[in-house]
């Protein structure tokens, strides 16, 4: 019997801690201001092509295209960004390379090409609305988690933790414009850090603002606040 009443007694003490929380959250306004930026910031798409460097050299030589970058002639990167709140937001993305014959993966020069495939899920923090004065420019940096597959390696399937840096240049009424992204990749085995599947991957493609009349972060309007300009001006010449 005393055991039931302890049970009673923990559940009404969590039931009003639980409700004195919810009564708090709903008296802070930045809470709101979470909920409205996430619900009208617009949404961000991107198609474009991925460069994969994965030599094994520990992120030395970054440059050395002709033995270690690895990039297919058709677009082979999808992403899909949702900006959260001012400054942040989070991106999936997935891609598609071939680690090609005659290459240097992981220290050897490999005898056929391999299929490589990636998927990410990143944090981004974007500078552009912290600037004095807007400008086309979106610089950016990212970290998160992603999944690394490759064809007949020693760590064929492999999570890792991504570190990176990128920006957006929005060339057409701050919904079209193109992105260019790198990113280092560190595959969660042992040894960590020094292990030869981590990897760099860089990318360059366009991304699609999707207007909604708000700013990319769901403020008031401005710089990104144009509500659907794109649509809105081919109308006018009867196109729609």
């Amino acid at each position: 019997m005393k055991s039931l009443y302890k049970i009673l007694f923990f559940t009404l003490c969590l039931a009003f801690s639980m409700n004195g929380f919810s009564q708090k959250k709903k008296d802070y306004p930045f809470w709101k201001n979470v909920k409205r930026s996430t619900i009208k910031a617009p949404w961000i798409v991107g198609l474009g092509w991925n460069v994969i460097d994965d030599d094994g050299r520990a992120f030395k030589k970054w440059f050395d295209a002709n033995k270690a970058w690895n990039v297919v002639p058709f677009p082979s990167k999808l992403s899909c960004e949702k900006a959260l709140i001012q400054g942040w937001s989070v991106e999936l993305a997935v891609n598609y390379n071939q680690l090609k014959n005659g290459k240097l993966i992981n220290g050897d020069i490999i005898k056929t090409n391999k299929t490589f495939i990636s998927a990410d899920i990143n944090g981004k923090f974007s500078f552009s609305d912290f600037m004095k004065k807007k400008t086309f420019f979106d610089p950016y940096l990212l970290h998160g988690y992603g999944y690394t597959w490759r064809d007949g390696s020693t760590h064929s399937s492999v999570a890792t933790a991504n570190i990176g840096l990128g920006f957006n240049c929005w060339v057409y009424n701050d919904m079209i414009g193109i992105n260019v992204q790198s990113q280092a990749k560190f595959a969660l085995v042992s040894p960590f850090i020094k292990t030869s599947s981590n990897y760099l991957q860089h990318s360059l493609g366009i991304v699609y603002k999707f207007q909604t009349g708000y700013s990319r972060y769901g403020q008031k309007p401005g710089r990104n606040g144009s509500k659907y300009k794109f649509f809105r001006n081919r109308s006018k010449t009867g196109v729609i």
